[in-house]
């Protein structure tokens, strides 16, 4: 996995992608996807062995390595994308619509990682 492949995926589904419009920062999406491999990390311990690697210890990503090839596998593709909406929507949101998509991105992240024993 690449970080700004992510955070492009992300966009995608936040409608965030006209250049002159963005809402977020590509660094507010990386916060978004370090907390989520926090997360992955933290909550499933399996999720840090890797195929080709083995064993990761979680360091976060810098903004100058966005477009390196992350060690983590492309298993966890889809839990980051929805994780990193699922917070765009959360982020200080009075709105229904906004609260409902993030309620929504935060089901599809969760489902994302019962195959790997998330709960």
């Amino acid at each position: 996995m690449i970080a700004s492949d992510l955070i492009n995926s992300a966009r995608l589904l936040t409608f965030d992608t006209a250049p002159d419009q963005q809402t977020w920062t590509d660094d507010q999406y990386l916060t978004a996807l370090n907390d989520g491999l926090a997360f992955l990390y933290s909550r499933l311990s399996e999720s840090r062995a890797t195929e080709n690697v083995g064993v990761l210890a979680f360091i976060p990503i810098a903004m100058a390595d966005l477009g390196q090839t992350m060690l983590e596998d492309d298993t966890y593709w889809t839990f980051c994308v929805e994780f990193m909406a699922c917070a765009f929507f959360s982020a200080g949101s009075r709105d229904t619509a906004n609260r409902q998509k993030a309620a929504d991105h935060h089901a599809n992240w969760m489902q994302a990682i019962m195959p790997s024993g998330g709960k």
